[in-house]
């Protein structure tokens, strides 16, 4: 099995904010009695005949539950063994701006699944085909690179997030103010109601995590079995999330260094790694690292950070890391002429972005000052020693000029849900750090249990065989692995070990190509 990730890094954005706890009501936890009769009208998907696609009407506001509605975009592979089914297996890839769709029609899941359920992946609200939250290239593209540090740079990102959301909004009618999870998890249950299952069967990954955790606290009895792979931690204020993504990111570099310290065939290998990078990050901050093959573009250090955890987030890609900054600190070129935009079509001007709706109506990620912000951003430096201004610890930026408050902020969660949670993360995973995964594991307490993998990488499932078969174990039998139960990692790519391996198979199976060392686009399709 194979799924082909398309995945971009954060650049230039920055976080701060204090928490704001909220209380989910009883009352809020209502049942989706308007669509208790629906039924999702399948037709076979223009683009793969052998699926099956489909719409379902959920309110805008779920507040307003008879007011205006929005159409969700549905796909659905049928299970393969009618006699076997279980019911039906929804399906998310995170984001946030990950479409559900996508990943029914494209991921391809280990067979037993496919025997059992039919896979369902949905476009969330605001995402894709499901009244996207569109927005003008041009603010996108307006938002600051830059590390904030003066008062005049905090002003220039409020204005600039400030003028991506109106902008947004104005483009994206009533939905735009309606796309945190809170919402997204009361269309998960009308999801569920409509395809005819008693109980929830979900598979959420990355920022589909947080839609995991959130539906089994708002809905606990109508579990039947939750996976959350590369675990979010809702419960961190802005500094938290700061810090700990500050941490994860230093993780990802040592275990970096230390991979090209024990393996021969890393191009850095027997040489003072840490001093070649810091030299490496002093000629970029004084202009004097220029692209081997275009020298009037100076390589930053944002590119040079941006570089190495782009090129780990999915694999352990230390061998081409090494062998790429080699090869721009000997200045040798590949050869290849600089790639030129094409005249021939124009790119677009509007674009789906749900990515700052989403994040900014999830997280109280704001800061009122730039002292405020200056000393979160400080404390998240101090975590991650080896990268200046780790973008990842600064996201929050984006939501600076949000123009109201967090309609579903961090706090912890207070879980009642018999049926007990899977949690699943890598040990080394540069996005949703292990961190989080204890943190999260920790406020479930009993409702949940976590499986190590002790490799490196975003997303478990789909890289060995013993975490596959205990996820699919519990998701087909609802058998809960064994506490503490731990998965050993798989070899780094490009080794002999890794070479000589059966590969597994799963969503995560296949990833995206090295990234490149400069280019990183300012924002990403998705982030976590």
């Amino acid at each position: 099995m194979r799924r082909k990730l398309i995945r971009q890094l954060l650049a230039g954005i920055a976080v701060g904010a204090l928490l704001v706890p909220v209380v989910v009501s009883p009352a809020s936890a209502a049942p989706v009695s308007q669509v208790q009769s629906s039924q999702v009208r399948w037709e076979p998907c223009e683009q793969d005949g052998a699926a099956l696609c489909g719409t379902l009407d959920v309110p805008v506001n779920w507040a307003d539950p008879s007011g205006p509605t929005i159409e969700l975009a549905l796909a659905k592979r049928p299970a393969t063994d009618p006699e076997a089914r279980r019911g039906s297996l929804l399906v998310n890839p995170g984001g946030p701006g990950g479409s559900g769709v996508d990943s029914a029609l494209w991921a391809t899941y280990g067979d037993e699944l496919r025997r059992h359920f039919d896979i369902i992946g949905f476009d969330p609200r605001g995402v894709a085909r499901s009244a996207p939250v569109m927005c003008a290239v041009d603010k996108i593209s307006a938002l600051p690179a830059d590390a904030i540090r003066t008062s005049a740079d905090f002003t220039r990102m409020v204005t600039a997030s400030r003028a991506l959301a109106d902008d947004c909004r104005s483009r994206s009618g009533p939905v735009f103010d309606h796309v945190n999870t809170l919402q997204v998890i009361r269309d998960i249950d009308a999801i569920r109601v409509a395809v005819g299952d008693p109980q929830l069967n979900f598979l959420g990954m990355s920022y589909g995590t947080l839609m995991a955790q959130q539906y089994a606290e708002l809905f606990p009895t109508r579990v039947r079995a939750i996976v959350a792979d590369s675990t979010m931690d809702h419960s961190l204020d802005a500094r938290g999330f700061a810090v700990t993504q500050a941490a994860t990111g230093q993780d990802s570099f040592n275990e970096f260094v230390a991979g090209c310290s024990r393996l021969p065939q890393c191009a850095l290998h027997g040489r003072d790694i840490r001093a070649f990078w810091r030299r490496l990050l002093d000629r970029a901050g004084r202009g004097e690292l220029p692209d081997p093959d275009d020298h009037s573009y100076k390589i930053t250090k944002r590119d040079l950070v941006n570089f190495v955890l782009g090129n780990v987030n999915y694999q352990p890609y230390w061998l081409d890391i090494a062998a790429e900054l080699e090869r721009v600190d000997a200045g040798r070129p590949w050869g290849v002429p600089a790639a030129r935009q094409s005249t021939e079509e124009q790119p677009p001007t509007v674009v789906p972005f749900a990515y700052q709706a989403v994040l900014c109506e999830d997280w109280n990620l704001g800061a009122q000052n730039i002292g405020q912000w200056r000393s979160i951003v400080d404390a998240a430096q101090l975590a991650s020693p080896d990268l200046p201004d780790l973008p990842r610890a600064a996201i929050g930026a984006i939501c600076l000029g949000w123009p109201s408050t967090a309609d579903n902020p961090q706090r912890p969660v207070a879980p009642t849900n018999q049926a007990k949670l899977l949690f699943v993360n890598s040990l080394h995973d540069p996005a949703t750090g292990y961190n989080w995964a204890l943190g999260a594991t920790a406020q479930f307490g009993d409702h949940a249990e976590l499986l190590t993998y002790e490799g490196w990488g975003h997303i478990v499932y789909g890289r060995v065989a013993c975490a596959d078969e205990a996820i699919e174990a519990y998701l087909i039998d609802l058998v809960v692995p064994a506490d503490g139960t731990r998965c050993a990692a798989a070899p780094p790519p490009g080794t002999e070990s890794d070479q000589a391996r059966g590969r597994s198979a799963g969503p995560s199976a296949e990833v995206p190509p090295l990234a490149p060392l400069r280019g990183t686009p300012a924002l990403p399709t998705w982030l976590f």
